[in-house]
C-alpha cells in the first residue's frame, strides 16, 4: 500500500509543477574559516576563549513559485530551509522565510514565518560574511524572524514603500501573578530608495515584555528601532546607521540572563560584574535597560575588489533610567570581498571590540569566507 501510494505521488509532481508558473530552486553554499577570541557563556576564568573555528555562514536552500490567478493577482509562496555545510546545527524543514501569499498592484500580503524588516530589508552596515566580531555581530543581533505572522508591503511610489508585520502569541505565557500575557509582535518599515541613495526605518514592538520575564527570568525586548541611510552606487558603498534596544534582562544564580539580545554581549556584562565583585540581584530584573549604537561603513569598489571598512560605537547602558560607566564598546571592522563571478563570492575580514570596564578583554576575530549562490 505505501508502495502505491508513492508511486501516486511521485506521478502527481509533474502535475503539480504545471499548476504553478513554475518552481524555482536556489539557496546559498557558504563556510569560512577563523580564528576568534571571544566570550562565551563559560569564560576563561573570566577572560575570552581562542579558538581556531571552521563554521557556516548562513548557507541555506529554498523552493519558491507563483500562479497566475487573472486579473492582475499572482498567488505565491516559498519554503527555505537553514543547512550547516559544517555539520553543526539541528536543521529543520522550514525553518527560514516560509510562507504563502498574494501579490497585485496594490502591493504583497503574506502569511507564515517571515523576517522582520530590518533583516530581510536593512543590514547595509554588514556587508561581510565573517565569524563573531570580524563583522557586525552586535548591531544587528536582533536582526531575525517572526513565527505566526502575516506581512503586507506595498506598492513602490516614487522612491516610498512601507511594511507592516504583526507576529500572533499563541503561547500566551503568564506573568508572575498567574495572569494570560499578550507578547505579540509589531513591525513597521518605512524606505526611500532613488538613484542610489537609501534610507531606512525599522521599529519592532514585543508587548508585554516585562511581564513575560518576571515570571521566565530569560530577559524580554520591549521595542527598539534602527535607522539605515546612505549612498551605493558603483563605485561607492556608504552607510550609516542607529539602533536603539528597550527591554530586561532576567537573572539567574546572581548573573544576568538575556537570550534575545537586548544587551550587546550578557557574557561580558556578567564577567564585568565578577571582576568587580558583584552580582546581579533579582530586583535587577524589574529595570528597564537601553543599549544604543551607531555604526559607519564605508567601501570602495576597485574591479572585482570591493574593501570596506565599519566604525561602530556601543554607547554605555542604560538600567533604570540611569547610565552605567563603562558599560559601552568600541569595534572596528577591516574587510574585503571579491567578486569571483556573478554566483560565487569571496570575503575576508579582521574585526576588533574593545570593551570599557575592569577586568574585561578585547574581543578579536579573524575571517576567510567562501559563499556559493544558486
Amino acid at each position: 500500500m505505501k508502495i502505491k501510494l508513492l508511486a501516486l505521488t511521485m506521478a502527481a509532481l509533474p502535475l503539480l509543477a504545471h499548476a504553478d508558473d513554475g518552481v524555482t530552486v536556489y539557496g546559498k553554499i557558504a563556510g569560512n574559516l577563523s580564528n576568534v577570541k571571544s566570550y562565551s557563556a563559560t569564560t576563561n576564568n573570566g577572560q575570552p576563549f581562542s579558538s581556531w573555528r571552521v563554521d557556516d555562514n548562513t548557507s541555506r536552500i529554498g523552493f519558491k513559485g507563483s500562479e497566475n490567478l487573472g486579473n492582475g493577482v499572482t498567488a505565491i509562496w516559498q519554503v527555505e530551509n537553514r543547512i550547516h555545510v559544517d555539520g553543526s546545527g539541528t536543521d529543520t524543514f522550514a525553518s527560514r522565510d516560509s510562507f504563502v501569499g498574494l501579490q497585485s498592484e496594490l502591493g504583497k500580503i503574506r502569511l507564515g514565518r517571515l523576517s522582520d524588516y530590518a533583516n530581510l530589508d536593512m543590514e547595509y552596515i554588514d556587508p561581510g560574511s565573517y565569524s563573531s566580531v570580524a563583522g557586525q555581530i552586535y548591531s544587528t543581533r536582533l536582526d531575525g524572524r517572526i513565527n505566526n505572522a502575516i506581512r503586507y508591503d506595498s506598492p513602490n511610489l516614487a522612491g516610498f514603500s512601507f511594511t507592516t508585520t504583526w507576529g500572533a502569541d499563541e503561547k500566551r505565557a503568564s506573568d508572575s501573578s498567574g495572569n494570560p500575557t499578550n507578547n505579540q509582535v509589531f513591525n513597521l518599515g518605512l524606505s526611500y530608495e532613488q538613484a542610489g541613495y537609501f534610507a531606512k526605518f525599522s521599529y519592532e514592538n514585543k508587548g508585554d515584555a516585562q511581564q513575560v520575564n518576571s515570571s521566565a527570568q530569560t530577559g524580554a525586548v520591549k521595542n527598539w528601532w534602527r535607522v539605515e541611510a546612505g549612498y551605493i552606487s558603483d563605485p561607492i558603498y556608504l552607510a550609516l546607521g542607529f539602533q536603539s534596544v528597550n527591554g530586561y534582562l532576567g537573572v539567574s544564580s546572581g548573573k544576568f540572563v538575556d537570550s534575545p539580545g537586548v544587551v550587546y554581549n550578557v557574557n561580558v556584562l556578567n564577567a564585568r560584574l565578577a571582576a568587580s565583585g558583584l552580582s546581579a540581584s533579582a530586583a535587577a530584573s524589574s529595570q528597564e535597560v537601553k543599549a544604543r549604537e551607531a555604526v559607519l561603513t564605508f567601501g570602495y569598489n576597485i574591479g572585482p575588489w570591493l574593501p570596506y571598512v565599519s566604525l561602530t560605537k556601543g554607547y554605555d547602558l542604560s538600567v533604570g533610567g540611569s547610565d552605567i560607566d563603562k558599560t559601552g564598546y568600541t569595534q572596528y571592522v577591516v574587510g574585503t570581498i571579491y567578486t569571483l563571478s556573478k554566483q560565487t563570492k569571496a570575503y575576508a575580514s579582521y574585526g576588533r571590540a574593545n570593551w570599557g570596564g575592569n577586568g574585561v578583554a578585547s574581543e578579536s576575530a579573524l575571517s576567510l569566507s567562501l559563499a556559493k549562490y544558486f
